[in-house]
């Protein structure tokens, strides 16, 4: 099973601005993780492209499951 952390802001003209965080605590309360999307609003700049604004915030959990395809 994998875990990622997506982070959605608004960007420039309105643009959505996403990035994703691999293997990320699916535990994290609400609180980290927003005080994570405003360090980043808050160091855009280092970004080609620069969130400005918070958007949204989910755990993306994918979890494999092997068929038997009888091979």
């Amino acid at each position: 099973m994998t875990r990622n952390l997506r982070l959605v802001f608004g960007g420039l003209d309105g643009e959505r601005v996403s990035f994703s965080f691999p293997f990320a605590n699916a535990d994290a309360p609400a609180v980290q993780v927003r005080g994570l999307m405003q360090a980043m609003v808050a160091n855009g700049d280092i970004y080609a492209d620069v969130p400005h604004s918070l958007r949204s915030a989910e755990f993306v959990i994918n979890e494999r499951r092997p068929v038997d395809i009888g091979e």
